[in-house]
């Protein structure tokens, strides 16, 4: 038997940092928990009754083309499902994880069994495997992807950085699509049903959520390009700052030039809100606004990524 003298408060300290390492992170990893396309063990892969194969109340994708769906089921009436559905066992049914498209196809095809792979998984790590399948499909509207990838944050306390380095993307296609979720609601259906395209949608938000609601449904109307969207919310906001009369205590008002209004820019591209920089002889202060808690958080991240 062990000594307890051998516990060091070192050896306590290490294995304290162990456990806070293994709570963050994607669990097992998400690269563990994708079905290896080469998997051969009979005991992973079973055909199941397609009535037994129910969709869980979280999904990320919310939206399928009824034409595709359509055109894939011709494909399975002829050459049948290649490519088996990723589930977890729910009682005496199957749970689905990924596949949903071709479960659908397969039920407009008039299958009656499906190959299915079934995995041990937590709800978070499902959830994890539906929104990597849907990625890499390309199969969620921008909105749904912000969503999935938001709550893959909140699941799996991970940042952006850390998130990105596991989905194989880039912090900044992490940043920008969450970004989305500070505009109002009625721009975020705008882009979801395709009105609004994601880049026109985050030159947005920095402006509060009415002008927000105003410029895209212009945007949307005169059919912009983002670049002329862009200087669309440019004229707006230099319009607004023109209406800020305030001055310093001496009297003469704040820089409002080219350098004060290229760093403005960058400050808003940067935490995704409007910024107001009120500078004279290189002292000042900088403004950050927020509409709610929800976007205060989202920059307090932003931050804390840099």
């Amino acid at each position: 038997m062990a000594d307890s003298s051998d516990k060091t408060p070192e050896t306590d300290s290490k294995k304290k940092s162990s456990r806070k390492k293994k709570k963050r992170g994607l669990g097992r990893g998400l690269k563990n928990l994708i079905p290896d396309r080469d998997d051969s063990n009979p005991r992973r892969l079973v055909q199941a009754d397609i009535d037994d194969v129910v969709r869980p109340p979280e999904q990320p994708r919310k939206d399928f083309d009824e034409a595709g769906l359509e055109e894939l089921a011709d494909s399975i009436r002829e050459n049948g499902l290649i490519q088996p559905l990723v589930v977890r066992q729910a009682g005496d049914r199957f749970e689905l994880i990924a596949g949903e498209r071709r479960l659908r196809a397969s039920k407009i095809a008039g299958l009656r069994e499906l190959p299915v792979v079934v995995k041990d998984v937590t709800d978070a790590e499902a959830y994890a495997l539906a929104l990597v399948e849907n990625i890499q499909r390309e199969d969620l509207n921008p909105i749904e992807e912000a969503n999935a990838y938001r709550r893959l944050m909140s699941e799996f306390d991970n940042t952006q950085a850390e998130l990105a380095e596991q989905l194989g993307k880039s912090r900044s296609t992490i940043a920008n699509a969450v970004r989305l979720l500070n505009l109002p609601d009625t721009v975020q259906t705008m882009v979801a049903d395709g009105e609004l395209s994601a880049g026109h949608a985050r030159v947005l938000v920095p402006l509060g959520a009415n002008k927000a609601r105003t410029l895209a449904k212009k945007i949307a109307r005169r059919g912009l390009s983002v670049r002329e969207a862009e200087k669309l919310v440019k004229s707006v906001q230099d319009e607004e700052g023109g209406d800020d009369e305030e001055t310093t205590s001496s009297g003469s008002r704040y820089r409002d030039d080219a350098q004060v209004r290229q760093i403005t820019d960058r400050l808003q591209r940067a935490l995704g809100t409007k910024v107001k920089l009120k500078d004279k002889h290189g002292k000042g202060r900088v403004e950050i606004h927020y509409d709610d808690y929800e976007v205060l958080q989202s920059i307090i991240e932003r931050v804390e990524d840099a």
